[in-house]
């Protein structure tokens, strides 16, 4: 996706942050397919459309509401975010916007694990390395699904369009059987007449 194409659709990075804001992960959840093949741009293409620091604040925006969520007694410290934040951004460069909403929803599941005293920066960057693992597994599943559905959509086009094996030898005796007449003599007059 384009910068001039991101702009258009999103406008500016505070509205790119509202319209992808936490609220959004159980949508991104709800419907994983999507997520992971839809159209949102990736990290790396808001990169070009909108500065670090834009995507640092929207990744923030994430983290605070990961640690207002896990119910440790330790939280993450201002500085620890932000750091984690690029860590993110710098990590995840061809991850689409609606993954790492994703990302998000399936930590605060815990899918990947929990946070035992103290949200770990450190544990979500493994997490994140866990996550795109999962992605990969779950990318796959999507595009062996989709070559299944092609090959079934080819096979009943097959079925629909195609001719038995008999009907193949009927019509190849007919074109045999034309082929073997005689030519007319009107035919052989007209391949002897010279060309000008």
């Amino acid at each position: 996706m384009r910068k001039n194409k991101i702009l258009q659709r999103y406008g500016d990075a505070n509205s790119f942050a509202v319209t992808f804001n936490p609220s959004v992960q159980i949508k991104c959840a709800m419907n994983i397919e999507r997520t992971l093949t839809g159209d949102a741009p990736t990290i790396r293409q808001l990169l070009h459309t909108y500065q670090m620091e834009h995507l640092e604040v929207w990744v923030r925006a994430q983290l605070i509401d990961l640690n207002e969520y896990v119910g440790v007694k330790n939280k993450m410290e201002t500085a620890q975010m932000k750091d984690l934040a690029r860590t993110i951004i710098l990590k995840s460069e061809y991850l689409k916007a609606s993954e790492v909403l994703l990302f998000f929803h399936k930590l605060k599941a815990g899918d990947f694990g929990g946070f035992y005293g103290a949200v770990d920066p450190q544990k979500v960057g493994e997490y994140l390395n866990d996550f795109i693992n999962w992605r990969s597994q779950e990318l796959d599943k999507v595009n062996n699904k989709k070559a299944q559905e092609e090959k079934e959509r080819k096979r009943n086009e097959w079925k629909r369009t195609g001719i038995t094996r008999q009907e193949y030898d009927k019509r190849r005796a007919a074109r045999a059987d034309l082929q073997s007449v005689p030519p007319s003599p009107v035919e052989i007059e007209n391949d002897l007449t010279p060309v000008k």
